[in-house]
């Protein structure tokens, strides 16, 4: 799901329908549950994304130290590295600016922020029931009870 379909989504979702405050109050719950599936999934994601990284960082810098060996190299469909071998502090400036791991970070960041938006939305649907509660107190008010 892209961050616009997920604002999308919730664009649709956030609706409540003043005439059955009742029904909103009961629908609250399904949403809770919708959003914590999404959290839940997309926070797997990032571990997931994360121990990719840490994987393809670790072959990466033994790629640039010249350390991959030719079955290595043909599985990635990498050539072998030319540059010399580089002391560490070269080596985490190759690593920073690796396109294949630049790759993995941003799908990292990605899902961050749509993680970050799921944990906003539910904080919203945490008010909602505030929200529902204060127009039926409302309703009461005008209606004289």
């Amino acid at each position: 799901m892209t961050h616009d379909e997920l604002m999308n989504e919730w664009e649709l979702d956030c609706e409540i329908d003043e005439n059955h405050l009742d029904q909103e109050a009961i629908r609250s719950a399904k949403l809770h549950s919708k959003y914590l599936r999404l959290l839940f999934s997309y926070r797997t994601k990032i571990a997931a994304l994360q121990n990719e990284y840490n994987t393809m960082r670790q072959v990466k810098f033994r790629y640039y130290r010249g350390e991959l060996n030719r079955d290595e190299l043909d599985n990635y469909g990498w050539k072998q590295w030319q540059g010399t071998k580089p002391i560490k502090s070269e080596a985490e400036e190759l690593l920073a600016g690796d396109t294949d791991l630049n790759r993995i970070r941003v799908k990292i960041e990605y899902i961050k922020v749509l993680s970050d938006t799921i944990e906003s939305i539910m904080k919203e649907i945490s008010n909602r029931q505030w929200l529902i509660r204060n127009a039926i107190e409302y309703k009461k008010f005008i209606a004289g009870v």
